[in-house]
């Protein structure tokens, strides 16, 4: 019985992981844009649309898992879960450099202006939490990215007219998986998981205020 319940407890905490680790803040941009193309209304040309994920999963995905990994293997971060409050500081900072960089691309690239606020959004989001960081607070960067990615999306179907029930629906019930997740597995306090949520609503709202005015 003991063993039995050694292995449900070890299986829980693997999915844990899983979760933690496929809605990990580096992965929600790069997804809250593939789901953008996916119910946006708007006609793209599909060459378009693929040289910006190809763009985004890039610089926004690839280029720091590999940096990431080069300062792992140096010794300056522990685990890809980013828990101490250096690694989170520095995490924020370098992830702060990409979307500003991402950022400017896209008001470049006029046609996809309407993604403009979301980056503006999520780079304010990290000014906001490497302020924390260095106060030693940590809130939650997994339940900023997905308020971000919720409000971006909530906002623009008021704005457009588009349904998107059911979408916001799936994300608001897998919000609370990873947010139980990151619970569980004793990475948060319900305080910085509310907190974090809080900043990625906050930074999104105002985002798209300032776009109304300076996009």
């Amino acid at each position: 019985m003991e063993s039995a319940n050694k292995k449900n407890l070890n299986l829980v905490s693997s999915i844990a992981h899983i979760i933690s680790f496929l809605f990990h803040p580096i992965f929600i941009p790069f997804y809250t844009i593939v789901l953008y193309f996916f119910i946006t209304p708007r006609f793209f040309i599909l060459k378009n649309i693929r040289f910006l994920e190809a763009y985004l999963f890039i610089v926004s995905v690839i280029i720091p898992i590999l940096f990431f990994l080069t300062l792992k293997y140096s010794g300056f971060f522990k685990s890809f879960l980013i828990n101490s409050p250096r690694e989170r500081l520095f995490f924020s900072w370098m992830m702060l450099v990409v979307y500003l960089i991402i950022l400017n691309k896209i008001i470049k690239f006029h046609i996809f202006i309407e993604l403009a606020p979301f980056f503006l959004g999520i780079s304010m989001a990290l000014i906001i939490m490497s302020i924390c960081n260095f106060y030693n607070k940590k809130p939650s960067l997994h339940a900023l990215a997905l308020g971000g990615m919720i409000t971006f999306l909530m906002i623009w179907s008021y704005y457009t007219k588009v349904f998107i029930l059911p979408v916001l629906s799936f994300l608001f019930v897998l919000s609370s998986l990873v947010l139980a997740a990151r619970i569980y597995l004793e990475a948060h306090s319900i305080k910085e998981l509310l907190c974090g949520f809080l900043i990625g609503i906050f930074t999104q709202l105002v985002a798209f205020v300032l776009s109304y005015f300076f996009l």
